[in-house]
């Protein structure tokens, strides 16, 4: 694509300021200060970092609201307001006042050992920087015509240097710059489209039934799915870093309430950008550039830069995150339970383990190459594993340390199997089970099921 000047020294500038905000070693040289900013996240620095950590995937919003309408909005938006309030009202509380660093430290606790080093690696997959890794790459490929592996391997690099060392405080930084940025652009393009183009009630109107249909088409089994993926929220590794380093309690509980209102917003303006997208951009558009097609079909000079600079924040904002978030759980929560590691500091195994990450994260990008399909296939082994151990725990809930142990393992198993073997072609598995059932299923028997049935035969 050939960029105007103005648009490029616009992203230059945009990395350049990252790279000024993040680059800045972070107050104290304990491992509380990189991980967890010492504790100090204060209301709006959380609710700007929360909020744009989120987003990360955003060619995958492009490509279904552009080819399903509305129900990107069901399927990617309405889940999480639900279980991000529900953890607001029923969990962050409880969780800021465990005073521990890491989702994995909680399992430690509560379970052994050997629970914990199995959440870290659960965690570690489903904090996977491979699908931000992989949309960067796509990014920095389609504005500057850079060949997809190098444009991996730039994006990627550059990431890392300001993380390594302002590790948490980075994040923070950089997601405050990149949240307004987010919002002035898609704001930016949907004044642009309504003042020149059509009204949003004529657009609705003009649409075809599929896209303004809540399913999209897709069978109900798929929907319900993806909903229950949105319970990633309860236990995403982001969700849990933010509250944990939230100054009190009030302000994790508060904040998470402030993030689903701006979730909201940003989500009314990505699927309305997709309707438009549809309507305007002529048949054969590559879905996953909807977005990016119809900024420079509408957008001057300057404003497609600012544009364009929204983009690349909702990705690098989520990349940087979750590169920090596997890292803590290779580097702390597994690598600091074997001896050999322990002589080595837990900033140095951190680093050095999301070094590590985010080269697999590059192979994985490389030979995977959907994002979707990324998204899809890591929460759905994932978090059957966590959910019920995590809420346990956080909850209070009656516990059995080595049944969590099992669920911990099995569940996972199970919906990587079904993943594997019960797959008849690309969208469909057998009887119509989605993995995350099976997996979600063998978590329930383990840790509900058969803990009740223990109890009603001792009454017997």
């Amino acid at each position: 694509m050939n960029l105007h000047y103005i648009d490029i020294s616009i992203i230059v500038i945009y990395f350049l300021g990252l790279f000024y905000l993040g680059y800045k070693k972070p107050k104290g040289s304990s491992t509380d200060s990189y991980v967890l900013m010492g504790r100090r996240l204060t209301l709006m620095p959380f609710v700007m970092t929360l909020v744009s950590t989120c987003y990360g995937g955003i060619l995958g919003v492009s490509e279904f609201s552009y080819t399903y309408g509305v129900s990107n909005w069901i399927i990617f938006g309405l889940p999480y307001y639900v279980f991000g309030l529900l953890f607001a009202f029923k969990v962050a509380e409880r969780a800021h006042r465990l005073k521990v660093s890491s989702l994995p430290e909680i399992m430690g606790r509560d379970y052994g050992k050997y629970a914990g080093i199995v959440a870290a690696v659960l965690v570690m997959i489903l904090a996977s920087p491979a699908p931000y890794v992989l949309t960067l790459g796509f990014l920095l490929n389609y504005f500057f015509g850079i060949p997809l592996l190098p444009a991996l391997i730039l994006g990627t690099v550059f990431s890392l240097i300001y993380i390594l060392r302002g590790g948490f405080s980075a994040v923070v930084k950089t997601d405050a710059l990149q949240f307004i940025l987010m919002f002035c652009g898609f704001i930016f393009l949907l004044t642009a489209l309504i003042s020149t183009t059509i009204s949003p009630i004529q657009l609705f109107n003009d649409l075809p039934t599929g896209h303004t249909s809540l399913t999209g088409g897709h069978n109900l089994g798929y929907i319900v799915v993806w909903f229950f993926i949105g319970s990633w929220t309860l236990v995403d590794p982001g969700f849990h870093q933010r509250v944990y380093a939230a100054k009190t309690e009030g302000i994790a509980k508060r904040g998470i309430i402030i993030a689903v209102l701006f979730w909201f917003l940003f989500d009314l303006m990505t699927t309305l950008t997709g309707l438009y997208a549809f309507s305007l951009l002529p048949e054969g558009t590559n879905a996953a550039q909807a977005f990016l097609v119809l900024g420079a079909k509408i957008l001057p000079p300057g404003l497609l830069g600012i544009f364009y600079t929204a983009i690349l924040s909702t990705v690098m904002s989520t990349l940087d995150s979750n590169s920090l978030i596997s890292g803590i759980s290779l580097g702390k929560d597994i690598l600091g339970e074997f001896k050999y590691f322990q002589k080595w500091s837990t900033t140095l195994r951190i680093k050095l383990s999301m070094v590590v990450l985010l080269g697999l994260g590059i192979v994985l990008a490389w030979r995977m190459q959907s994002v979707v399909d990324l998204w899809y296939t890591l929460s759905t082994i994932t978090i059957p594993g966590l959910l019920l151990p995590t809420l346990q725990s956080i909850l209070d809930s009656p516990r059995n340390a080595k049944l969590s142990l099992t669920s911990l393992i099995l569940s996972p198993l199970v919906s990587l199997g079904w993943f594997f073997f019960a797959k008849i072609d690309d969208w469909n598995y057998l009887w119509g089970i989605e993995p995350f059932y099976p997996g979600i299923l063998t978590s329930v028997i383990i840790l509900i099921i058969f803990p009740f049935i223990q109890k009603e035969s001792q009454h017997v």
